[in-house]
């Protein structure tokens, strides 16, 4: 009986801070200074100007895309038969002639891949070149052109590393 007029209680006296009457209260409301940015930047920012390439980085983005296409394009249009000669090669002795073709094949399409490669490394070059010429112009949005191209060239190059890695290991 202790126990349950002792809880009684204190529900009570825990109900009573809720139950307040009324008065001046302050508002919940937001206060003007809460819609502002909590850091300022000191007098009128200088926006960043909009930057396009030059004609002679551009030229360069769109010859190493061109580039890495036409290679890609040659990769696929002989990855089946080399495939071909790799799932025939399963299984043989190193040094065995399906094996030495199958080595010889997987060697002439990391030949066709190359210039996707090579388009690699030329267009992070023209990336960092613009993005260095950005920093010191302040300017933006050029560096963003060339990293799109970029990662259609990158995705091609693990597309065709993928399946290189793959048929090298049906051949251990």
């Amino acid at each position: 009986m202790k126990k349950t007029l002792l809880i009684v209680m204190l529900m009570n006296l825990s109900l009573s801070g809720c139950a307040m009457g009324e008065g001046d209260f302050p508002s919940l409301a937001k206060r003007p200074y809460e819609d502002q940015s909590a850091i300022s930047p000191p007098g009128n920012p200088v926006p960043a100007l909009v930057s396009s390439l030059t004609p002679d980085v551009q030229s360069g983005v769109n010859q190493a895309l061109r580039t890495s296409n036409a290679a890609h394009e040659q990769f696929l249009h002989n990855l089946n038969a080399v495939k071909q000669r790799v799932v025939a090669a399963q299984g043989a002795a190193v040094s065995s002639e399906k094996w030495v073709v199958a080595q010889m094949d997987l060697a002439a399409l990391e030949l066709v891949r190359s210039p996707s490669v090579e388009s690699l490394a030329d267009i992070d070059s023209l990336y960092a070149a613009e993005l260095d010429r950005e920093v010191q112009e302040g300017l933006s949005g050029g560096a963003l052109i060339i990293l799109e191209k970029r990662n259609q060239i990158d995705g091609q190059v693990r597309q065709q590393q993928q399946q290189i890695d793959s048929m090298k290991g049906q051949l251990r």
